[in-house]
């Protein structure tokens, strides 16, 4: 599809030609600033917050030179009618020319857009004003500097008490440390004698059931004698009983009777 322009395909050609030598190639920090002019001229709608819309890149040299958007022109490489400028770069260019518009003092001086947006940042976080001369910005980065230092140095305070205080913290708890292997050692010095009078009762415990059970097993056998003592008195007294009776018989017998039991037997 032909883009419908109201810009001659020579002028966007003279356009390309003027942005890409904007760019330049010399070491010049401040020559994203003469870019960005060359494009606020030319291109004053890429500048605009927000996208540009398609009308208005259809009827501007980017629309003239067959691209559909500023981010397809940027990222297109010279020889192909592009500016072979990465994306990242042009946003990192355009944050910074906000800044240098809110702050025209700053125009023209040789500093990066990087050096211009870390300014305007480290400003901010300090509550203080943008500096908008070399003058300014020397004294602002002395006093950053000087801020630095005072933080590293107490940053470096506090990591030293807070190292201090780990270390007595670690005294401290060896020192609890060390009573607790003390308390630890007399426990089980305790828990030790306990066992050996549990073992030494234990051991007189089972001597005195070993001499019960021996003293039971005696009168056991005391009893059983008697009990046998007792059977054989029984027997005699049955014995001497009977014999007695049998002598009161003999007694009462006649002479002639006793005569003849002599020879009965």
């Amino acid at each position: 599809m032909t883009p419908v322009t109201h810009i001659r395909s020579d002028d966007a050609q003279r356009i390309h030609d003027e942005l890409v030598a904007a760019l330049g190639t010399e070491n010049n920090p401040a020559q994203w600033m003469l870019f960005m002019r060359t494009v606020r001229e030319h291109l004053p709608d890429v500048l605009r917050r927000g996208r540009p819309t398609r009308a208005a890149i259809e009827k501007s040299a980017i629309g003239a030179l067959g691209f559909a958007s500023w981010r397809e022109m940027c990222e297109t490489g010279t020889d192909q009618r592009g500016l072979g400028l990465p994306w990242s770069q042009w946003r990192q260019w355009s944050r910074a020319w906000r800044v240098v518009q809110s702050h025209p003092g700053l125009e023209g001086e040789p500093l990066t857009a990087a050096q211009v947006n870390r300014l305007h940042s480290e400003s901010q976080s300090a509550d203080e004003p943008m500096p908008t001369t070399m003058e300014k910005i020397e004294a602002f980065q002395a006093r950053q500097a000087e801020r630095k230092q005072a933080a590293r140095e107490e940053t470096q305070a506090a990591q030293k008490a807070r190292i201090e205080a780990i270390e007595e913290d670690l005294a401290a708890s060896r020192e609890e440390a060390a009573r607790t292997a003390g308390a630890v050692n007399e426990l089980r010095e305790q828990i030790a004698a306990a066992q050996s009078q549990l073992a030494d009762e234990s051991q007189a415990r089972q001597a005195a059931e070993q001499k019960q059970q021996q003293a039971l097993q005696a009168q056991q056998a005391s009893e059983q004698e008697q009990q046998q003592t007792l059977q054989s008195l029984r027997a005699l007294q049955q014995a001497h009983e009977e014999l007695q009776q049998k002598l009161n018989e003999y007694r009462h017998r006649s002479f002639f009777r006793r005569f003849l039991a002599l020879f009965s037997h």
